[in-house]
């Protein structure tokens, strides 16, 4: 005996809803962090975007201040922003990437790809990644030592930078302490150009950016005037003009904003782009007082973070990758709320990076309604435990005297949970 029931589209809803997302989510908790969130956002009058997720789920989200003044447009979680120092993780990650071809290692020596640089002949491209090279950072020699032009093109700036670093005497000796420096990133970026034949932004877009899908992803000398880009605003005592070409790059140039950054995070626990050896040795902490690794930071509770800080810009990432747990955050005005916003981040991923999920995710609807099937299976058997929906007449599921589940036209099922315009914010 067959057992077959129709149902109207508001019960299926009710029913859809509370059966299959409740159960993969905690949404008690989900809502206690975003109120969390949005209570320290307006009481510390944070302008800027925070945006955490959990195994690719949105945990809270908010975006506040303005984008534009003079537009009077709003600051929005799509709204792009430089995210200054972070851009090393991404450097790093294409020097592994061009290890992982054979085509560098990490442990030549620094001369074999500048044979000028003579005063830097025990260095290695480790010594790079790791900031243990004891290369002066060049930020700190601009205008004061050097000069560069506007009007110059980026090759010109760079072999100014060049020269410069040329004629400095390391710090200390080469993986032997660990000092900050811009300069490493600078160097292993035109690494990248030499080894791989490419501009380093051709390299960056054709072989992380595109492969992750982070479309709103570029560089900050393409995106200066991009309607998208929030303006920098208050003070700042960072007198660095990012707009001078070159002088950035590979150690502060990238433009983004939260979903793609949170693409990118999830790529690194997920290895989608280099393999886990890769991001293993990327992870590893090679300076133990500083928590170092390449272009990343590694804490003692298995996290993984970075800051970023440029002009009045300052974006922060923080990965726990055993709990799957992704939060990136950015201001552009870091010289009131800089210290506030990182230490916002801290404590909502120490309250909400655990946040239950029992189990799969097998369907969600992200804020613009749109319907994200992730387990088509188990929707058709809640489904069709439950109804059977008719297309023209045909029977797509039913249930016999045992209760077994028989489907017989997954896609209608499919087409038709998928139809239905919920409007309902879970994403």
């Amino acid at each position: 005996m067959k057992i077959k029931k129709t149902i109207g589209i508001i019960l299926v809803l009710c029913l859809f809803i509370s059966a299959v997302f409740v159960p993969c989510f905690d949404v008690g908790a989900q809502i206690s962090a975003q109120s969390y969130l949005d209570e320290q956002m307006e009481k510390n009058d944070i302008n800027g975007v925070v945006y955490a997720t959990k195994n690719g789920r949105v945990v809270c989200q908010n975006a506040r201040g303005m984008a534009n003044t003079s537009e009077a447009k709003e600051i929005a979680i799509d709204t792009l922003f430089p995210i200054g120092s972070n851009s090393k993780q991404f450097c790093a990650v294409a020097i592994l990437m061009l290890q992982e071809q054979d085509m560098l290692n990490i442990d030549d020596p620094v001369t074999k790809y500048f044979p000028e640089y003579t005063t830097a002949t025990d260095v290695t491209v480790k010594d790079l990644l790791t900031m243990r090279s004891g290369i002066r950072n060049h930020l700190e020699g601009l205008f004061a030592e050097y000069t560069l032009y506007e009007d110059a093109t980026s090759e010109e700036n760079k072999q100014t930078i060049l020269e410069w670093l040329y004629a400095q005497k390391l710090e200390f000796k080469p993986n032997t302490g660990f000092s900050y420096s811009n300069s490493n990133y600078f160097l292993l970026s035109i690494i990248v150009e030499k080894v791989s034949g490419q501009s380093y932004a051709e390299f960056i877009k054709e072989n992380i950016f595109a492969p992750l899908g982070m479309t709103d992803s570029g560089f900050y000398e393409e995106l200066t005037d991009h309607p998208g880009l929030a303006e920098h605003t208050g003070s700042s005592d960072m007198l660095i003009d990012p707009k001078l070409k070159g002088l950035i790059q590979g150690s502060g140039d990238l433009v983004s904003n939260a979903k793609d950054m949170d693409k990118w995070m999830t790529s690194l626990r997920e290895c989608r782009i280099i393999s886990e050896k890769s991001i293993a040795e990327m992870t590893k902490n090679y300076s133990q007082r500083n928590g170092y690794g390449y272009g990343i930071r590694v804490q003692e509770d298995g996290g993984f973070c970075h800051d970023g800080a440029i002009v009045t810009y300052l974006s922060f990432v923080l990965t726990y990758p055993e709990d799957g747990f992704n939060i990136f955050a950015v201001t552009n005005d870091i010289g009131n709320k800089g210290n506030i916003l990182v230490n916002l981040v801290f404590e909502t991923a120490e309250k909400y990076k655990s946040i239950e999920i029992p189990g799969g995710i097998c369907g969600d609807v992200n804020c613009d309604s749109r319907v994200n099937i992730k387990d088509a299976t188990a929707i058709q058997k809640h489904i069709a435990g439950l109804i059977t929906l008719a297309d023209e007449g045909i029977a797509v599921a039913d249930v016999d005297a045992s209760g077994v589940v028989n489907v017989k036209d997954a896609t209608v099922i499919q087409k038709y949970i998928a139809g239905i315009d919920t409007g309902f914010l879970l994403g």
